[in-house]
């Protein structure tokens, strides 16, 4: 039983990443219109079109090392901070990492300095149920373009 409910959650995870993925795909500049449906899961909550305004500098995917910015359905360090997400319609700003998915409910900057004030929970069910939250803050530093800090921690940009 909990081996089947940890395949389950592990596909569900898979599902949340490949839908995450077709959304920074088409927010890219030259590939706009609507995600189709089934890439679009109601488990991911993925939008369903892109957002015209511009993103900021320390959205997208990033990851420790190059070697994990690789596409694997495993523990990681890779994170992805999309503030564009919505849900049924609604904005729905997410910071995602393995096993720990967060809306982002404000940040703030101060120099090149992110705070981020963060909903997290374990797995996408709970997640979707809102159940068994915690709150956690993140602190996002700027360095360049493709190389930021993530509560001091060298992070680099994830090429999609």
């Amino acid at each position: 039983m909990m081996q089947r409910k940890c395949l389950n959650e592990s596909r569900l995870l898979q599902r949340a990443r490949t839908a995450v993925l077709a959304f920074a795909l088409l927010a890219l500049p030259g590939h706009g219109g609507a995600t189709p449906a089934s890439a679009a899961p109601k488990a991911t909550a993925a939008a369903s079109k892109p957002s015209t305004a511009a993103a900021e500098k320390w959205e997208g995917y990033w990851a420790k090392n190059r070697k994990e910015c690789r596409y694997g359905d495993g523990p990681d360090s890779k994170t992805m901070i999309d503030l564009k997400n919505s849900e049924n319609g609604k904005p729905a700003p997410l910071y995602d990492q393995y096993e720990n998915h967060c809306r982002v409910d404000s940040h703030a900057t101060k120099g090149n300095a992110i705070t981020l004030k963060l909903t997290c929970f374990e797995f996408w069910d709970d997640y979707r149920a809102k159940k068994s939250p915690r709150h956690d803050t993140v602190t996002v530093t700027v360095l360049d373009r493709n190389n930021i800090r993530i509560n001091g921690a060298a992070y680099i940009r994830c090429r999609k």
